[in-house]
């Protein structure tokens, strides 16, 4: 894979403006308190210019503002690293008034408790994967299954399509009170840890397969022949080493900042989701913030998450090498793939026709 491919901000702002214009409060300026503007009067013209210019304010002007973002994932990981650029560079662009914490590791629990902190306003920020779609906003998000999306590319079409835009995207600010800001970043294709070599489906049957409590995985897993166990992020590692799990699926990404080599033997390239991140943040607070601010935090978290996304395109491979110095990696032709995907398929016809508002073909052939 040789780069990413970025959907204009366009696409994405037009998901969310299906919810309603921005509310603009606490604006700074002597601007703000004038009456509205009457085009038909040139001096007032003169004056909406006036204001716009005065939109650039410098930031000695506007309030000071902290806020923390919360993961449940290990520093190291792209997405920390996501969160932890835009914290620099949102200190940086507001001359240190704009103050952003990043807490990783699970300090505030699983990857579930962390977006409901953040939709009740306990937390202004996540940085995560895509729970809090699955959460708020799952029957316009398709892309929770696995064994869909074929690619990056592939998973970036549909996430443009109007599914995502005019679907998942407004229905989590309106349901789940949070604001996806950036492009989704790539974290890499999930994959399959085990001590036991898997080389196709029927060697899945029977183990305990660490799972979120995400519908959708569970039945495709179980479909294929899992015991799918539900154990939090954080709890993972401790889960494989005391055996409650014989193991795991994830992005190389989490498998490294996780150290699953440590306690698992192979890895197994089963390829079946594209993982994707997200920074969000309480639709509150953002709303709270002057006008200013909003932008800010718009442009520096579009420039932050194309970054990190070309970061985690860049090193996967990378990884999956420093993985296979403590793993035994299992690919083709040695690993039947695509009896994988197959055997999925019943699974994934049954969400499409009951959970989900998209049609599996149509999906399919973006």
């Amino acid at each position: 894979m040789t780069g990413v491919h970025t959907p204009g901000r366009r696409t994405f702002l037009r998901g969310a403006s299906v919810v309603g214009t921005v509310a603009l409060v606490g604006c700074v300026g002597g601007d703000d308190d004038e009456d509205p503007v009457d085009d038909t009067d040139d001096d007032q013209v003169d004056d909406t210019d006036d204001t716009e210019d005065a939109d650039d304010e410098p930031a000695e002007d506007l309030a000071e503002v902290s806020m923390e973002i919360g993961s449940t994932f290990e520093p190291g990981h792209i997405t920390v690293e996501c969160a932890e650029m835009f914290a620099e560079r949102m200190d940086e662009e507001s001359d240190g008034r704009f103050d952003v914490t990043v807490t990783p590791g699970g300090a505030y629990g699983a990857e579930d408790e962390i977006a409901e902190l953040v939709a009740g306003g306990t937390l202004e920020g996540l940085t995560g994967g895509m729970l809090p779609y699955m959460m708020y906003a799952e029957e316009n998000y398709p892309l929770v299954s696995p064994f869909l999306a074929e690619d990056w590319d592939h998973h970036q079409r549909i996430v443009e399509s109007e599914i995502i835009q005019e679907g998942a995207i407004p229905q989590l600010i309106e349901e789940g009170n949070q604001r996806v800001l950036g492009q989704e970043v790539y974290r890499g294709v999930r994959h399959f840890t085990s001590n036991e070599p898997i080389y196709e489906p029927e060697d899945v049957a029977g183990l305990d397969l660490r799972l979120p409590e995400i519908d959708a995985w569970v039945e495709v897993w179980t479909e294929i022949g899992a015991n799918p166990t539900p154990v939090a992020l954080d709890e993972m590692y401790s889960a494989v080493q005391t055996g409650v799990v014989d193991s795991t699926e994830g992005d190389v990404e989490q498998i490294a900042s996780f150290n699953l080599e440590e306690v698992q033997e192979y890895l197994t390239l089963t390829g079946h989701r594209v993982e994707t991140g997200i920074l969000s943040f309480n639709e509150d607070f953002y709303q709270e913030l002057d006008e200013t601010y909003q932008e800010m935090m718009d442009d520096i978290a579009w420039e932050v998450t194309e970054e990190a996304a070309q970061i985690a395109v860049d090193r996967e491979d990378d990884l999956v090498d420093e993985l296979g110095e403590e793993m035994e990696i299992i690919d083709e032709p040695d690993l039947d793939r695509d009896a994988f995907f197959d055997d999925a398929e019943p699974a994934l016809e049954r969400l499409f026709e009951e959970r989900f508002e998209a049609d599996l073909e149509e999906v399919r052939e973006m």
